[in-house]
């Protein structure tokens, strides 16, 4: 039976079960709620398979590829599989959260109430509509520190690096996952091992032969769920506009979620109702440095940084299992490292006409706003983590001050998720003291 046989026959029981004259019984509501989400289900299917098909109707018309009889035998398999790729690109392309929420419910809802576009004074509340995951939200971020755009060579060549490479950021670092909601959880902030080789006892009282013991050194602690909520203004005509709308949100819901996601994961204070970040966390290493007179960044407090930040990857890389996988900093201190120049003048860095990922003691180097000038934090990042609640929605209104008479709509973007640090010590925060 075909997809749009299923639903056929699924819209003929509904049908039955509408014309039942009387209360519904308890199987019958059961199966009311059943078929509801088998039509939706199927309806979505159907909609899906009508697109690919199209996708392929389109790629097969006016195409400057060989036909399948020029070349030889293995020609349509190469160009099936280049059709395939085409498909899959523009699938991916697709899923942005512009597009989902103009293709929401919601909006549609909107749009008819208002086809010719929002008037003067017009009471505008599109509800809540879920328009991606975080998997979805962190699936378009290219800069992983296990792919090639992150991967930093061991050998800098005399040549033009004529790559382009997206830029890393600190959520590019971090792990994620799902959560159901908050939980308490027990953080290791310290491990001994003792492991050695036991010699035979020689009598009841050698304690040369008693067995070693490793500990380790923890805190109980909470991850809770918070809310992640930035917000823009636009005009009851941009709203209006859907591809427009999508566009606008692209781009400025991206920049909105990482700030204040970024912000609370590296600065939480973990009080009034706040997660705590990894500048606030227990358990977590510290080095400080002599800080240079003069600018909150000099080329003073750069040498110093860089030596504090040495000797922090040693002390986290001794530990059994620990490793280094960037180093976050201010951008004035990325500046500044990038200025350092040796006795004749020439710069200790890639200089100003070099490119490609700049590195300290061989590890990327990502810049944070979030963090002051003269602050930083190293360590592996995948011991924090963004653990997923509910995903990303987002609400439009007008009940926003006096909105409504200016013909603005106040758009409010929210991600529900909880933030947790596995094992603080880690994680390394520089400081600088005055000197």
């Amino acid at each position: 039976m075909t997809l749009k046989e299923q639903l056929a026959a699924k819209l003929a029981r509904a049908a039955e079960l509408k014309a039942i004259d009387g209360d519904y019984t308890d199987e019958q509501v059961d199966e009311i709620g059943t078929l509801a989400k088998d039509i939706d289900g199927l309806r979505d299917r159907i909609a899906k398979n009508e697109a690919a098909a199209k996708a392929i109707s389109e790629l097969g018309a006016g195409s400057d590829e060989p036909s399948d009889d020029e070349g030889d035998d293995d020609e349509p398999a190469s160009k099936s599989g280049r059709q395939v790729e085409r498909i899959r690109d523009r699938e991916i392309k697709s899923l942005d959260f512009g597009t989902s929420f103009i293709k929401s419910e919601e909006y549609k809802a909107f749009v008819k109430q208002y086809p010719s576009g929002v008037g003067s004074g017009s009471i505008v509340n599109i509800g809540k509509s879920r328009v991606g995951s975080l998997d979805e939200w962190f699936a378009g971020r290219k800069a992983t520190l296990g792919s090639p755009v992150a991967r930093i060579q061991p050998i800098r060549m005399p040549t033009i690096d004529l790559v382009d490479r997206n830029r890393l950021t600190f959520l590019d670092l971090i792990a994620r996952g799902r959560t159901g909601g908050n939980f308490e959880y027990v953080q290791i902030t310290g491990v001994s091992r003792n492991a050695a080789i036991v010699p035979e006892a020689t009598g009841p009282s050698d304690s040369a032969a008693l067995k070693p013991v490793s500990d380790m050194t923890t805190a109980l602690a909470d991850a809770k769920v918070f809310t992640y909520a930035d917000g823009y203004d636009v005009t009851n005509q941009l709203l209006s506009d859907g591809p427009a709308f999508a566009s606008y949100m692209n781009s400025e819901l991206e920049y909105s979620l990482d700030n204040v996601v970024e912000d609370y994961l590296l600065n939480g204070s973990g009080s009034s109702g706040n997660p705590r970040g990894i500048l606030n966390t227990s358990g977590v290493q510290g080095k400080t440095y002599v800080a240079g007179a003069g600018l909150p960044v000099n080329e003073a407090s750069a040498k110093a940084f860089i030596r504090a930040s040495r000797l922090a990857i040693r002390d986290i890389v001794r530990l059994p299992g620990g490793v280094v996988d960037a180093v976050v900093l201010s951008p004035e201190m990325d500046a500044e490292i990038d200025l350092l120049q040796d006795d004749n003048g020439r710069y200790y860095s890639q200089g100003p006409f070099g490119s490609g990922p700049g590195t300290l003691w061989g590890r990327p180097r990502v810049t944070s706003e979030r963090l002051v000038d003269s602050t930083a934090v190293l360590g592996d990042f995948k011991q924090v983590a963004l653990l997923d609640r509910e995903g990303l929605s987002i609400q439009a209104f007008n009940q926003h001050k006096d909105y409504a008479q200016r013909n603005m709509v106040y758009v409010r973007a929210e991600l529900r998720a909880a933030q947790v640090i596995w094992k603080p010590n880690r994680l390394s925060v520089i400081t600088a003291v005055a000197s």
